[in-house]
């Protein structure tokens, strides 16, 4: 029998979804956040969209900056991926060294990117989509590149990719579920 989901509960029929660490830096300012809502959108030429919410400081460097990277971090780092996609950048200087990760310096954008990531893209702003309690954000993807160990089909790998499920709850594609204590 079929039960009534609401609408704050209707995007997680679509989950598990991979998690992405979405940084930008503006000025002297720098955040990241962890999303779930990231989408491919084009191979030729490379585009991405990824949803975020209006409210958050990472949109606003993105609009400011007009630019972004994405990472995908392994799950060893899921307490740190938790931090970055629940407290807010606009209280650190630098949220990505307050999860204790390593910043490094992008390769044709000044958003950084993150040096423990698996893989990472480089993004430009093409479009800002206004879709109810979030923004499409559209990036061209002007630099791609992933660790030489990399391989999607390697099951090793494949067991370091974590996915959300929702709130604290996390798993990989070899379905091992993992949770991440909050504090």
């Amino acid at each position: 029998m079929w039960r009534r989901i609401s609408s704050r509960e209707w995007p997680y029929i679509l989950h598990p979804r991979p998690v992405t660490i979405v940084a930008s830096r503006f000025k002297d300012k720098l955040t990241a956040m962890a999303a779930s809502w990231v989408m491919p959108v084009s191979r030729e030429p490379p585009i991405v969209a990824v949803a975020i919410a209006k409210t958050r400081f990472t949109y606003e460097l993105i609009v400011k900056s007009k630019e972004f990277s994405l990472n995908i971090l392994p799950k060893e780092h899921l307490s740190k991926i938790h931090f970055l996609g629940t407290v807010s950048g606009r209280d650190f200087a630098n949220k990505i060294s307050a999860a204790g990760l390593t910043m490094t310096k992008a390769k044709k954008i000044s958003s950084p990117t993150i040096l423990e990531s698996l893989a990472g893209a480089e993004c430009i702003l093409l479009r800002d989509i206004e879709a109810g309690d979030h923004n499409i954000v559209v990036g061209k993807v002007v630099e791609a590149y992933a660790r030489r160990e990399f391989d999607i089909l390697n099951r090793e790998i494949l067991g370091k990719i974590p996915l959300h499920i929702r709130s604290n709850k996390y798993t990989n594609p070899l379905g091992e579920v993992f949770e991440v204590r909050e504090e």
